[in-house]
């Protein structure tokens, strides 16, 4: 098999199993919210949220410095130097990921008191901070074989960790929360402690039925990384190849450091932008922030003292489906990565200009096509997953899902616009936005989350103000560096005018005539009206054309530039 094909090979295999990760991760969150609630699911981001800009680091540096490495020497069959990368990055990688997890159990409980304001919270993050030592170790066996483009032990590992994850952290959130509802119908009793009435009853389970439901996460992580060294201990290729573990590990410690501090900045303004939030909806008035959730509240059980951790889970819900558009597009922008940095280092301005401005066009029409899918039907797609297990989630998670689809398209932009710094070799230079944007995230939370009429849509604003900062800062750096001049109007502006002009249209009109009764079809022929709709205005304004589509079936020579640019999209 040549290098092209198992290329493809593996890249399908990872991007299959990812798909499937994702399937099981949206599958798993549905019946794990009716068992803890939207109070559990504050738990559960609490401690996310500590421990994910330390996963965004490792996860996101470590494998890929291993890989890169492992693939230049591989590619010189240096296979010496590969075993040497193999063995000191499981001792450097172990000590990283031990370091990180002692420091972030010593930082726990300052977090969940001073930070949060949520003490409950300190037994969901102490389980899961485990995940980081494991993860760290996993990565030394998946960027070895990553950079060997044997993607079979990722792709297999991490679908047993989802798998795991979902089957453990069920079963444990669903016996322990069905044994101390029982416990209180029986003796009014929680731990053996009284209580006057199920609100009280259920602020204590809640914690522990997270922090059961966490366990699964991190046993999950555990036999992922078990999986893993049973597959590396029947590798036995480089066992006897001569090492020199030292070299190798000062290498990959310094490829990976300056990776490292770029990817942190990104990591510790997300921890602060989401430390703000939660900070600040414990600081607010509670009768302001009850009668904003009224109408979930109505159909739930929650104390004022958990009404904060209420919020924040509300909000972690409706992130799930404002991430998925991101998501999504994301695909683009790291496709772009290699065509854009071929033609930036072959000089072909011409050639540039017609990749970057294809791909940022398409970035924002299919984000504002899911965008305004999500929009228009985000209710029935809240009450197909949660109105029988979670109605108050369906009912309070709606405006908020909606707020998130509104500004949904300027996070796919940023992103795109990141990857085409990164593309061209000046990543530095976005370490200085991602700190603005992370700033001005920081400050409006705190100031817009205590205005009574605004409360816990903060997060919407801040983030729409940050990100559209971050995208045209980074957009104005590629531009800078490359001498070439991006067509904002068409690509840009044009996209989002047709998706805002789609919104009202649909909302004035619309709206009260499509009206069904059954979640499914409502969603699926609101769905087809609103895709039709969109693209028959994107061809009338020249945005797409039939030659577009049908160049794939020409067989005609097409021109360099174009074919290129095509191939992208």
């Amino acid at each position: 098999m040549n290098l092209k094909k198992k290329y493809l090979s593996s890249a399908f295999l990872l991007l299959a199993s990812s798909v499937l990760v994702k399937l099981i991760g949206a599958v798993y969150k549905i019946p794990l919210t009716s068992y803890i609630g939207a109070v559990g699911r504050g738990y559960f981001a609490y401690a996310y949220n500590l421990v994910m800009p330390v996963h965004i680091v490792t996860m996101g540096v470590l494998p890929v410095a291993l890989s890169k490495l492992v693939s230049t020497y591989s590619s010189k069959n240096e296979m010496s130097r590969v075993a040497s990368l193999r063995r000191s990055s499981l001792v450097l990688f172990s000590i990283i990921g031990f370091v990180c997890s002692l420091l972030l159990l010593l930082l726990t409980k300052v977090y969940c008191t001073y930070i949060v304001g949520a003490q409950k919270a300190i037994y969901t993050c102490v389980v899961l901070i485990p995940t980081v030592l494991f993860s760290c170790i996993a990565c030394s066996y998946r960027g070895y074989y990553e950079g060997l483009l044997n993607m079979k032990p990722t792709a297999i590992s991490q679908t047993l960790e989802a798998l795991f994850k979902m089957i453990f952290g069920l079963l444990l959130a669903r016996f322990t929360t069905s044994h101390f509802i029982l416990e209180f119908e029986n003796s009014s009793t929680v731990f053996g402690e009284l209580v006057d009435n199920l609100d009280e009853a259920l602020s204590l389970i809640y914690p522990i039925s997270a922090c059961a439901a966490m366990l699964g996460v991190t046993l999950g992580s555990l036999f992922s990384l078990l999986f893993l060294r049973i597959y590396s201990a029947f590798d036995t290729r480089l066992r006897a190849v001569p090492t020199n573990t030292r070299s190798a590990g000062k290498e990959l410690l310094i490829f990976s450091l300056p990776i490292m501090i770029s990817t942190g900045v990104q990591s510790v303004f997300q921890f602060l932008d989401n430390a703000s939030i939660q900070r600040s909806l414990d600081k607010i008035n509670l009768s302001l922030l009850r009668n904003q959730l009224s109408d979930a509240l109505a159909l739930c059980n929650v104390s004022d003292s958990d009404l904060p951790t209420y919020a924040f889970g509300l909000l972690s819900s409706s992130l799930d489906f404002k991430n998925l558009i991101p998501g999504i597009t994301m695909a683009l922008g790291v496709c772009a990565v290699p065509v854009i940095s071929s033609a930036f280092e072959q000089k072909n301005m011409q050639r540039l200009k017609l990749l970057s401005d294809s791909i940022v066009k398409y970035t924002a029409l299919l984000s504002s096509l899911g965008a305004l899918l999500l929009c228009v039907c985000s209710g029935d797609i809240l009450n197909m997953l949660y109105a029988a297990s979670s109605p108050d989630i369906a009912v309070g998670g709606k405006r908020i899902v909606v707020a998130f689809a509104l500004t949904a398209p300027i996070y796919s932009i940023a992103g795109t616009a990141v990857f085409f710094v990164q593309s061209v070799g000046f990543a530095k230079k976005s370490i200085l936005p991602y700190a603005v944007c992370g700033a001005i995230r920081v400050v409006l939370n705190i100031i817009l989350i205590q205005n009574d009429k605004i409360l816990i849509f903060a997060p919407v604003i801040s983030g729409a103000v940050g990100y559209s900062i971050l995208a045209a800062w980074n957009l104005l750096i590629f531009s800078k560096n490359t001498k070439v001049s991006l067509s904002f109007v068409k690509s840009i502006i044009f996209p989002v005018v047709l998706y805002i002009l789609c919104y009202i249209c649909y909302f004035s009109y619309f709206k009260d005539l499509l009206v069904f009764e059954n979640e499914i079809i409502s969603f699926v022929i609101k769905s087809v009206i609103c895709v039709i709709f969109y693209m028959i205005l994107c061809f009338l304004c020249g945005l797409l054309n039939f030659s577009d589509i049908f160049r794939y079936f020409n067989h005609k020579k097409i021109p360099e530039t174009l074919e290129n640019t095509e191939d992208i999209v």
